[in-house]
């Protein structure tokens, strides 16, 4: 294959694990640490593997494309598949509303997904952002445990049950039968977890290029990773 992953220079166990298995099967493993000024390389065989802005710096930098899943996919999915009161909100119009919620913000990474227990402390958390600031909002349920699938081509080639304790075959069929029954990218991260007394549900959805294994097979990830990155 001979594709060149870019990955950061610090640090990480499960970034090797990717590494190793992308060497082992031909490719080319460099670790950057300048990424705001990478080196001459050829575009059409990058692809990218780490935390949000060293992907999306380096995907403006060398003109490529991140394959991410929409940030509302959640709530397109509504609650049959989220198995929870799920909606979108303005920050100001949930700030007005009822508590506890958990509130999770629309653009990843603007503020911290968690739940608020009342607007001061959600509002405190935003500071700077403005009423109209979209956010994803939901009742607050229990989890007894969590799971990651990484998807291509409409298959789960990765899945581990990564918090708490519950049947990992219910969990990966669950999370099979939504990859097959919604139209998502070519590639994706689904988390799912399992409600208490509810069954289990789509937690949310990341992107392959920057997401950890949290227990996945490397093999199976890296798959994924490959077809994260395109040169256009």
């Amino acid at each position: 294959v001979n594709q060149i992953l870019l990955v950061p220079d610090k640090s990480d166990s499960e970034r090797e694990l990717v590494a190793e298995v992308w060497i082992s099967g031909g490719g080319e493993v460099v670790r950057l640490g300048r990424f705001w000024d990478p080196p001459a390389l050829d575009r059409s065989k990058i692809r990218l593997y780490g935390n949000d802005s060293f992907c999306l710096v380096l995907a403006s930098k060398l003109n490529l494309q991140l394959v991410s899943p929409p940030d509302d996919l959640l709530v397109r999915v509504g609650s049959a598949w989220a198995n929870r009161n799920i909606e979108m909100r303005t920050l100001a119009a949930t700030a007005g509303g009822d508590f506890p919620v958990f509130v999770k913000p629309l653009v990843p990474k603007t503020f911290k997904a968690a739940t608020y227990d009342s607007a001061p402390t959600l509002l405190q958390e935003c500071t700077g952002l403005p009423g109209d600031t979209p956010v994803i909002v939901s009742e607050v349920v229990s989890l007894t445990a969590e799971s990651r699938a990484f998807v291509l081509d409409g298959k789960v080639r990765a899945f581990s049950v990564y918090e708490g304790s519950k049947d990992a075959q219910g969990g990966k069929a669950f999370a099979s039968q939504f990859v097959e029954q919604n139209h998502l990218p070519r590639t994706c991260v689904i988390d799912c977890a399992f409600i208490s007394g509810r069954g289990w549900a789509l937690l949310e959805a990341n992107a392959s290029w920057g997401a950890g294994l949290n227990g996945c097979d490397a093999a199976g990830a890296a798959a994924c990773i490959a077809c994260a990155t395109t040169s256009g």
